[in-house]
């Protein structure tokens, strides 16, 4: 019996021992900081970048491998079937004659009968201050959106500004044209801001928005036309950390996240986009005048040259739509790439149409020691593409000079950065990881006096 007792108590000393043992490591490991934390915000971004970059290749591989075989050729080899030919050929082809000759004379009918409102249409407007000296001043209401990428732990404002305009553009002699000078804005804000910062203030705050424009062109050569333009928007919205909280990474901070300062009150975001853009501007039909006058020809004027572009925001990074969570940084987004344009329409009683692109390659940075393409693989570059378009109809309100017009226009854009390989596999499918974007939209209506 003893036997048994001091064995039944060695037993019992063991037992306690081991779940001694086993508790002290769970408590050791719950008490411990996870590897997450542990890592530093270079490492963190680094292995985002990476699983993010290999993601995206998984997914192009899985749908070039499911993708459906081709069934084009199988079709067009099978042989067609010999149509008889139709015994009321002779009837249609007199049918469309006589519907050809109808429509001329209806054609010839109208064209009398309106002769004098072409040419009134290609007359308008009409001005005070003639040939070599010509203005057009434009006042104008409008309501500007800003649709920012959104982010799993923060929630941006799909900001809305209620904005005033004026803008003036001008042929001044023959040295010099003003395309376009242009100031909007809410009344609260300037329109160049010193760069965004995401924990510049904690609270509540007056939204604003403003927007600065100028094009200028030298129009020596009235075919090729130098041109130099500038641009400046900000805008003021919010952002709203989820619960835990995450890391505001300021400036030279690279030290362990468990070190990082969280939040969960609400910061005000100002983000500012900047562009500078020279280049030559083709008129194929040597009239640079920017004001508006009947269109000519059938060419429309082109525009080509270098641009740059600078654009700030509070950034988590993503990467194909994957977020690192934990991080908002205070990002800054250039560019430098290739600018076209062109200008569609115009005149009165008529649409018009413009657009602007920039693509070329990108460069995001995270504070000023840390940029997204550092820490890409090898082989692996940033591009960007940034465009707007505006789509408007003017119509004169009195037909004497200075003429009145009113013109309501859409106008939309905005920009979007991403990942690509320089040598991509040899299947010849390359993938481009997006990392950021956002949307901008603007509805309008405005007053035209032309001088």
């Amino acid at each position: 019996m003893a036997f048994y007792y001091k064995k039944a108590i060695v037993s019992f000393v063991d037992i306690n021992a081991l779940t001694l043992a086993l508790g002290l490591c769970v408590a050791g490991a719950w008490v411990a900081p996870s590897p997450t934390l542990a890592q530093s915000v270079r490492e963190a971004v680094k292995q985002h970048v990476k699983e993010g970059i290999d993601r995206s290749k998984e997914r192009q591989t899985q749908k070039t491998r499911h993708k459906p075989a081709d069934t084009t050729k199988q079709v067009t080899e099978q042989p067609r079937e010999k149509k008889p030919k139709s015994k009321t050929a002779k009837p249609v082809a007199a049918d469309k004659t006589q519907t050809a000759q109808a429509s001329t004379k209806i054609e010839k009918r109208a064209e009398q009968a309106g002769s004098g409102v072409t040419e009134e249409k290609t007359k308008l407007p009409f001005r005070v201050l003639g040939e070599d000296l010509q203005i057009d001043i434009k006042f104008g209401l409008g309501y500007r959106g800003w649709v920012p990428q959104q982010y799993p732990t923060v929630d941006v404002d799909m900001a809305g500004y209620l904005t005033w305009m004026i803008e003036a553009k001008a042929r001044i002699f023959n040295w010099l044209t003003l395309h376009r000078a242009y100031y909007e804005s809410t009344g609260l804000s300037g329109p160049r801001t010193q760069g965004a910062s995401v924990a510049a203030r904690i609270g509540s705050f007056a939204p604003g928005a403003a927007w600065l424009l100028g094009v200028l062109g030298f129009p020596y050569f009235k075919i090729w036309e130098p041109i130099i333009r500038y641009e400046s928007r900000a805008f003021n919205t919010r952002a709203r950390p989820q619960a835990p909280g995450v890391c505001l990474v300021t400036e030279g901070f690279e030290g362990d996240l468990s070190d990082c300062p969280r939040t969960t009150e609400t910061l005000r975001i100002v983000s500012g986009f900047e562009t500078l853009v020279a280049g030559v501007r083709y008129n194929h039909n040597k009239d640079p005048s920017p004001v508006i006058k009947a269109p000519k020809g059938s060419i429309p004027p082109l525009f080509f040259g270098i641009g740059l572009m600078s654009y700030s925001k509070p950034y988590q990074v993503t990467i194909d739509g994957e977020t690192l969570e934990e991080l908002l940084f205070d990002g800054r987004f250039r560019g430098a790439g290739l600018a076209f344009g062109t200008e569609l329409g115009g005149g009165v009683y008529q649409f018009y149409a413009d657009a602007d692109v920039q693509v070329g390659l990108g460069e995001v940075s995270l504070t000023e020691d840390l940029t997204l393409n550092e820490l890409a693989p090898e082989g692996w570059l940033i591009g960007y593409v940034k465009g707007d378009a505006t789509v408007g109809y003017c119509l004169p309100l009195w037909r004497f000079s200075p003429t009145l017009m009113f013109i309501p226009s859409f106008t939309g854009g905005g920009a979007f950065f991403f990942f690509f390989e320089t040598e991509p596999e040899s299947d010849g499918k390359a993938t481009t990881p997006a990392v950021n974007w956002d949307f901008l939209w603007t509805v309008r209506g405005a007053l035209v006096l032309a001088f």
